[in-house]
């Protein structure tokens, strides 16, 4: 699905993570020295942000908003639509985009959604906001965009604890002058490449699902944690990204070689920077920003414009971005914005 949506502008965007670390070398007396330097040579990550437990994504969603507020002075009742991305949500029910609004101070006459994807959820996430301001339904939308991953995670699950990291952001979509061109697909047949097969409605929690059991490479965990097949998720980011990202550019009549930065779901450094390399543009126009945070979900792209703000902006390379998620679902979405006068705060913590 290819769509131009006019007159909206990404006012600000603002991002939170934990102030907790978890220095991935501490791993080396369970899996060895060089193994765990072998993990962080190819996945580029060195140290993860861990919520504590009882932090939830809302919190550091709330500190972005409230980091947003007070550096634009905006009032809360100047927000009339929130939308709230994640795969850990507060509740089951309600919906954790409506206790923001209350938390957050935003009116009761706001429209509030809670959208269930994770690490391509920031394009999702903007794709709703877009909309809600492009129709005239909406003024301005708080689009909050979070995980705390490490709390779906077996702590001997090996592949998984080595890279997930936990964050927040917010972002603010206004009336503007500016148009968002949005290119995002979807393919449900890949769905068991990146699940949490229970604890839903087809496949309750009991007993047996809480029971973990050693899967390929000797990695451990029970059906209520998270599960990805690594080389099958590696696979479909080489094969759908890059078309995805050519498609969005001729639907926009943009070159490439226009293109200032390509803004990618921060996965890890080995696909990133093949991802970089298929597309064939230059390394410094894909910011790889995960060392010290890891894959932070629905995150990672405002957590890595927040970290890459200051060099992106002396090199003029906000003006035509391209900004593009992939994961869970199989889902996957690319946007084309100019971001050269939205304004980037943080990461701040929590």
């Amino acid at each position: 699905m290819k769509v131009k949506l006019n007159g909206v502008s990404i006012k600000a965007i603002a991002s939170t993570y934990p102030k907790d670390e978890f220095d991935l070398m501490e791993l080396a007396a369970k899996y060895g020295e060089t193994e765990v330097k072998r993990i962080i040579a190819s996945t580029g990550v060195s140290k993860i942000r861990v919520a504590p437990s009882g932090t939830c994504s809302s919190d550091l969603c709330e500190k972005a908003a409230k980091d947003l507020f007070l550096a634009l002075n905006i009032e809360p009742g100047s927000i009339d639509g929130i939308v709230f991305v994640s795969q850990t949500f507060d509740h089951i029910v309600p919906a954790t985009s409506v206790l923001m609004q209350q938390r957050l101070g935003i009116s009761k006459h706001a429209v509030a959604f809670d959208i269930r994807y994770g690490c391509s959820g920031y394009i999702y996430g903007l794709y709703q906001g877009a909309l809600l301001v492009s129709s005239g339904s909406c003024q301005r939308v708080l689009v909050c965009a979070g995980d705390v991953s490490t709390h779906l995670i077996h702590p001997d699950d090996r592949a998984l604890r080595m890279v997930m990291g936990d964050a927040g952001s917010s972002t603010i979509i206004e009336k503007g002058d500016e148009s968002l061109s949005f290119n995002i697909m979807s393919d449900g047949s890949g769905a068991d490449f990146l699940i949490i097969p229970a604890g839903g409605c087809r496949y309750p929690s009991n007993e047996n699902s809480r029971i973990a059991s050693e899967r390929e490479g000797g990695n451990i965990r029970s059906d209520e944690n998270l599960f990805m097949d690594g080389m099958e998720i590696m696979n479909f980011c080489l094969r759908e990204v890059p078309p995805c990202i050519n498609d969005l550019l001729n639907f926009m009549s943009w070159e490439k070689v226009e293109v200032g930065f390509f803004g990618l779901h921060q996965a890890n450094k080995f696909i990133v920077d093949y991802l970089q390399k298929k597309l064939k543009v230059p390394k410094e126009t894909v910011p790889v920003a995960l060392q010290l945070t890891g894959n932070t979900g629905p995150a990672s792209i405002p957590l890595m414009l927040s970290l890459e703000n200051q060099r992106l902006r002396s090199e003029k390379r906000l003006e035509k971005a391209i900004l593009c998620a992939f994961g869970v679902g199989l889902s996957w979405g690319a946007v084309g914005v100019d971001l050269s006068k939205t304004i980037m705060i943080g990461p701040s913590e929590l």
